[in-house]
């Protein structure tokens, strides 16, 4: 009688195969699941856990996905007990559609945590979205928190790859457009780059006058944050408005050659009509192809000018609330 044919009767090598190469195959198939390219397809798969990411890394989201030309490192400088105005910006960066080509990580800047009640309250915020930067400071505005701040931040990321081409300091009452702040920056120098918003204004500048960004947002390039860090005489010049000071700092040392002051156009300090100085040359209404609205100092403001910008636009209609927008 002929026996059904059987690949495995005939050829007892591929069994033998077979046990050998599953379990193989398994752990494989594990290993990708639990540990696959800095555990980023678990953020994929649970959405919950893609939350808990710092605004900074939600910003240059589209890093994972596209080819990223450049990296920008902002620090905004504010307080530990400022949690309302930290919650504020990570809503208004996270609803921004990341940029183009770049990553830009927003992380929060200050100095040495003393109250009980804030170190319990940024440890959890930490633990939360970890986008805090405590530096080994006293809190202050023009006595050397900037310095503290460039001269540590190529000392904390040296180490990582790909490393950042740019490093902002901003205040915590600016708004930046990441994508249009992201194209600004396209195509600029690498190397002794500063960008801001030129003070005094064109209208304003007196011949012989020093000019210096603004300290509202400027932003240098990754070679000029580690020349700080490396000139320690410059924590002995920390006195005096802290613009201006930086400015002189990289006069002193030949730094900031390519010098690029924003268009007031596009960078502004917010206009409320009731100021009887009203506009000016650094100060006008709200305009579309904004890169950066200043002197957010309340709520009403801000939402003021993330309504101007459809911030709210991703809302859709439910009958579990109604929002008069």
């Amino acid at each position: 009688m002929t026996k059904p044919f059987s690949p495995f009767v005939q050829a007892p090598f591929l069994r033998a195969a077979i046990i050998v190469l599953v379990p193989f195959f398994l752990l494989a198939l594990i290993y990708f699941v639990v540990f696959p390219n800095d555990y980023r397809l678990q953020a994929w798969l649970n959405p919950c856990s893609a939350r808990n990411h710092t605004s900074a890394q939600l910003i240059g989201a589209d890093a994972y996905t596209a080819v990223v030309d450049f990296r920008v490192l902002l620090g905004v400088l504010t307080l530990p007990s400022s949690y309302e105005r930290r919650a504020l910006l990570r809503l208004a960066y996270k609803l921004q559609p990341p940029p183009s080509g770049a990553a830009i990580d927003v992380r929060f800047v200050f100095c040495n945590v003393t109250n009980e009640e804030d170190a319990v309250l940024v440890a959890m915020e930490i633990i939360v979205y970890d986008d805090i930067l405590v530096l080994n400071c006293t809190e202050n505005m023009n006595d050397g928190k900037t310095y503290d701040f460039f001269s540590a931040v190529p000392r904390l990321f040296a180490d990582q790859v790909p490393s950042y081409d740019y490093v902002g300091k901003v205040d915590d009452d600016i708004y930046y457009r990441v994508g249009h702040l992201a194209d600004t920056l396209r195509g600029k120098p690498r190397q002794d780059m500063y960008h801001g918003f030129l003070l005094p204004c064109d209208v304003e500048r007196k011949p012989g006058e020093d000019e210096f960004m603004a300290g509202w947002g400027y932003i240098v390039s990754w070679d000029v944050a580690v020349w700080i860090s490396e000139t320690e005489e410059l924590g002995d010049d920390v006195k005096g408005p802290e613009d201006m000071t930086f400015r002189r700092w990289l006069r002193r040392g030949g730094k900031g050659k390519n010098l690029y002051g924003e268009d007031p156009a596009r960078m502004y300090d917010y206009l409320d009509y009731r100021w009887p100085d009203g506009l000016s040359c650094f100060r006008h209404a709200l305009v579309p192809d904004t890169i950066a609205v200043h002197y957010l100092k309340n709520r009403f403001r801000w939402a003021r000018t993330l309504k101007f910008f459809n911030v709210t636009m991703g809302l859709k209609p439910s009958k579990l609330y109604h929002l008069d927008l």
